[in-house]
């Protein structure tokens, strides 16, 4: 019998500073920088782990699943296109407008633009199937994901850096941010809607780094017990392509289990 096979790879998830900090005991405690880079690593994950889901299953998806397939994929393009629009409307000018100096997010802007044409092309792709124009490849759907994942995966790294950088300014100056970053993670939580937080649901790995996370992302408990015990049947053609259950222990991927 095959080995179970996790949204592990082929992108590898990346250590939240404050666990790397936590490791080394002459770093210093955590400060709100490295909350804040920590923050943005676990969302990042969540892309990640579902571009990996996504990467390892498409070749495997049998007819009767493609339907609900295509839709768990245009639920992540979904979460990566609103998390970075709203990162260069709002977030990132709040983050300069606090430092006191325009610019300083401007390279991470110009990542946004090496990936977008590629992930542009994916969508295109998963448009046509969905309305009938061409025929579901998985094969193709890997290819679209190597034309743009190594960039895409790249910026998200690199931008915690970015982040960790801010401590330049002092935490004076920055005293706000984490306050921003909650404001922002709400906003988005509306923007996807119930379907995209199920699919967020779908990729938060509970025992990472420890389980130091198991309460993150912040929300409140009834609204996670909706999300985790009732959405999660509403949206379950969708989330069984999911990193993780509904309890956010990873578990193998459904699609290669049907083999």
């Amino acid at each position: 019998m095959p080995s179970p096979i996790y949204a592990d790879h082929p992108f590898k998830m990346m250590a939240t500073p404050t666990h790397t900090k936590s490791q080394n005991s002459s770093a210093g405690e955590p400060d709100i920088f490295d909350a804040l880079a920590s923050d943005m690593t676990l969302i990042h994950n969540v892309i990640g782990r579902g571009l990996n889901s996504i990467t390892l299953q498409a070749p495997h998806i049998l007819p009767a699943d493609q339907k609900s397939f295509l839709s768990y994929i245009r639920a992540w393009h979904q979460l990566v296109r609103v998390h970075h629009k709203n990162e260069e409307t709002d977030f990132f000018p709040a983050v300069e407008a606090m430092a006191g100096e325009k610019g300083i997010m401007d390279g991470n802007v110009e990542q946004h633009h090496a990936f977008e044409g590629g992930l542009e092309k994916f969508r295109e792709y998963i448009d046509r199937v969905e309305r009938g124009e061409e025929e579901y490849d998985g094969g193709k759907v890997v290819r679209l994901i190597e034309g743009f994942g190594g960039v895409l995966m790249r910026h998200l790294e690199d931008e915690i850096e970015t982040l960790l950088g801010l401590r330049r300014f002092g935490e004076g100056k920055m005293a706000g941010i984490l306050e921003k970053t909650a404001e922002e993670a709400e906003k988005g939580m509306k923007e996807v809607g119930f379907g995209g937080m199920v699919w967020i649901w779908a990729h938060l790995d509970v025992e990472f780094e420890g389980g130091r996370w198991v309460d993150w992302p912040p929300a409140p408990g009834p609204m996670k017990f909706l999300v985790a015990n009732v959405f999660w049947r509403v949206y379950g053609g969708m989330a069984k392509f999911g990193a993780v259950d509904s309890q956010g222990r990873m578990r193998p991927l459904y699609a290669l289990g049907k083999q």
